[in-house]
């Protein structure tokens, strides 16, 4: 199912949660609405559901008008965190009910659904998601993960045009996010229906979806692959919010034939950036770069004119596994700088960064990428 949003806002008096939402789903599809609380994300997601209805704009479905449709004539199925399950009902008897309760006719209602293909359909949905052993559990009696399978089987069950998830795997521990996530993206591939998953979780985004849709105050920041995301951001919002670390920020300042570093007119940027910025009649911005690509400097190799070098200090140190984070302090600001290396450091030890140009990214006042 392809979908279709055009110009839609949606207001709550004054306030405006969503703002000229402009986005087309491709059929098939894996896409994530990502953003921050109160970004809007979930409001859109009722949107599409039909739980909410815009202030503006209108929502396709394969060219269709589904604007004003209901949400029960749409034929879609929405996850949430909490799974919706009978509690008084087995694994089977919740996969049923769906089937069992369509029904069809104006004066003399009938089951749309003959018992053997009920059947046929339940016996299929438990051998999809594995849950034959716990055919006559009740839900109670299964695990987090187990429940959330059963829930997105009473969906898959019906057979719907496209799926809404909205945050399911808050409500588990983290191995089993890891799981879910696999299993969700297995399950797209063997359903191969539209998805349009909610979250807040930026690395849940970058391992799901095929297009992630960046939303920040109820407008669209930025929308695209994961890795365009990551490796292109067209604002700063975009390269924080994005990413294991948030980008460290330094802002610049330019004079007639150079540009150096606000905190230290000392530090002149490399080179080729210089050129850049002077060309484009950049006065003032922010260079930014991630905590992955700083580098311990090497005191037995030059630095050439489009690196720079930056004296800090180290403010703190943790291990993760097989990286070390380090905050490091350089003239009062904080910068993040992640290291596999195997050496120790300690806490107030001196320690000198490099940074190339190509590494480095160039925001404007206003916190536009230029380049």
């Amino acid at each position: 199912m392809k979908v279709e949003i055009k110009n839609l806002t949606k207001k709550y008096g004054k306030k405006t949660a969503l703002n000229d939402i402009n986005i087309t789903i491709p059929e098939g599809s894996f896409t994530v609405i990502l953003g921050p609380s109160g970004s809007g994300k979930t409001t859109l997601l009722r949107i599409l559901a039909g739980l909410l209805y815009p202030s503006e704009g209108q929502i396709f479905f394969n060219e269709k008008n589904i604007t004003n449709i209901p949400a029960n004539k749409r034929n879609i199925a929405m996850v949430f965190q909490n799974y919706p399950l009978f509690p008084h009902m087995t694994v089977e008897e919740n996969l049923r009910f769906p089937l069992e309760s369509q029904k069809e006719g104006n004066l003399f209602k009938r089951r749309t659904f003959s018992s053997s293909d009920v059947q046929d359909k339940v016996d299929e949905t438990l051998k999809l998601f594995k849950l034959e052993e716990h055919r006559n559990k009740y839900p109670s009696q299964l695990s987090g993960g187990e429940q959330q399978r059963v829930a997105i089987g009473r969906e898959v069950i019906r057979k719907p045009v496209i799926f809404l998830f909205d945050e399911p795997l808050s409500n588990i521990d983290a191995r089993l996010r890891y799981e879910m996530r696999t299993w969700i993206r297995k399950l797209h591939g063997i359903l191969k229906t539209t998805m349009v998953y909610v979250t807040h979780d930026q690395s849940e985004a970058l391992s799901l979806g095929d297009t992630i849709i960046l939303l920040q105050d109820g407008e669209i920041a930025q929308m695209g692959p994961p890795e365009d995301l990551y490796d292109e951001p067209n604002q700063k919002f975009v390269a924080q919010f994005i990413g294991n670390f948030p980008m460290n920020f330094l802002k610049f300042k330019s004079s007639k034939n150079s540009v150096s570093l606000v905190i230290d007119k000392q530090i002149l940027l490399p080179k080729n950036l210089q050129k850049r910025i002077l060309k484009e009649n950049i006065t003032e911005g922010e260079i930014g770069f991630r905590a992955e690509s700083i580098r311990e400097l090497d005191p037995n190799k030059t630095v050439d004119e489009n690196q720079i070098v930056l004296e800090c200090s180290i403010t703190d140190s943790e291990k993760i596994l097989d990286q070390q984070v380090l905050t490091l302090n350089y003239k009062g600001e904080n910068l993040f700088f992640v290291t596999k290396t195997k050496k120790k450091f300690t806490i107030s030890q001196k320690l000198s960064v490099l940074l190339h140009s190509e590494s480095l990214y160039t925001f404007t006042g206003d916190n536009k990428r230029v380049f």
